[in-house]
């Protein structure tokens, strides 16, 4: 800055030809004279005016949030009291993992149950095995003729009968494993893991060691950051203006320089009554987890307007007075300032609609200098 400050001086106040020099010829308004020195230094630099596709941007005022589809709440199955909570918030988790310790009674009186199944399945089997071995000792003697085939009948009897008791003994063991699996039961009778099945953050943990916790009770929340949503307030007089599938560029509001490229995924269906603003959602990737919740930021959308015009960078274009004006080179060291009529204006770049033609050179950086000198002549300052 201090630099740049350094350089205008000098070329406001540098003598601009030698006292014994010929009067040149007058020049026309609005031409300034710069020599090559001093363009050197202030690094003045000519771009080419082109003729382009014209957008219009629209700057809204947004937020970050939790995108729906990578949030999980965590809840118990049933009745449960909470032993041990294994993380906090802000804590990363991977899915899977155990993030708390519940102590479920229905789940330890299943275990109960399952472990009475099990012998049940046991008893059955032994009892199969007996009735089958007693059915073979029956088929000899009664080829022998020292058993009445009747009995051998009944005794066929009993091993189907032992063998649908072992049948249904083993469906009622499924039946248990599947109800206790269904908890993520840990060592112990009745306790069990609650479990995230997501990548994420702990976003909140509202529950403390020895709560009990009804089923469906909300317990833990965790949020996968690694897609977020912002939720742009469009205001009534531009709803008209954007579009499902406009490109936007998000930006922190504090402003670090760094930018986020997306579009607009829906519109709301009504405006929010009370603010007149229009809601639009934008899903965007934040794979370094920078965007948090809560984050406001400025969201820029790039409008199609569907026409061509002369477009210039930004810093091309000076305001002298109420005129905007564009320098372009005018052979030697002359420059002549052109008043122009602008359009629409982004960050980058302004559309001329009068007074600059496609192809044009105009001066972009250094163009501050010249309205400097272009003034100072307007004043008589030579």
């Amino acid at each position: 800055m201090k630099r740049a400050a350094l350089a205008l001086a000098v070329l406001l106040h540098a003598p601009a030809r030698a006292a014994d020099a010929p009067a040149p010829p007058k020049d026309p308004p609005g031409v300034v004279h710069m020599t090559a020195e001093q363009q050197q230094v202030i690094k003045l630099k000519l771009v080419t005016a082109e003729r382009e596709p014209i957008t219009q941007p629209i700057h809204l005022p947004g937020s970050v949030t939790f995108d729906p589809g990578h949030v999980a709440i965590l809840r118990p199955f049933g009745q449960a009291r909470l032993v041990r909570l294994l993380v906090q918030p802000g804590a990363v988790v991977a899915a899977g993992q155990v993030v708390a310790e519940l102590e479920f009674p229905s789940l330890a009186a299943s275990q109960q149950q399952l472990a009475a199944a099990r012998a049940t399945v046991h008893e059955a089997e032994t009892g199969v095995a007996v009735a089958a071995n007693a059915l073979r000792r029956g088929e000899i003697l009664a080829r022998e003729g020292s058993l009445a085939y009747a009995e051998a009948d009944r005794r066929r009897l009993v091993l189907a009968q032992a063998r649908a008791a072992l049948e249904a003994a083993k469906s009622r063991v499924t039946a248990l494993e599947a109800q206790v699996a269904r908890l993520d039961p840990l060592p112990g009778i009745g306790l069990a893991g609650l479990k995230s099945p997501i990548d994420g953050i702990v976003v909140s943990a509202s529950v403390t060691p020895g709560e009990v916790l009804s089923e469906g009770a909300e317990a833990l929340t965790v949020a996968d950051l690694s897609t977020v949503l912002v939720l742009a307030q469009v205001p009534e007089g531009s709803a008209a203006q954007v579009a499902v599938d406009d490109p936007v560029q998000v930006s922190l509001a504090g402003g670090n320089g760094r930018h986020w490229d997306g579009h607009i995924d829906t519109l709301a269906a009504a405006l929010d009554v009370q603010a007149r603003t229009l809601p639009a959602r934008i899903v965007l990737a934040n794979p370094d987890l920078t965007l948090r919740a809560g984050m406001y930021v400025d969201v820029l959308v790039t409008r199609e307007l569907n026409r061509q015009s002369v477009v210039v960078p930004s810093a091309a274009v000076q305001l002298i007075g109420d005129k905007r004006v564009v320098f372009t080179p005018a052979g030697g060291d002359r420059f002549q300032s052109h008043d122009v009529e602008v359009g629409v204006q982004s960050p980058d770049s302004v559309e001329i609609r009068r007074g600059i033609l496609a192809g044009q050179s105009v001066v972009a950086h250094g163009s501050f200098e010249l309205k400097a000198l272009l003034q100072k002549s307007m004043l008589g300052g030579g």
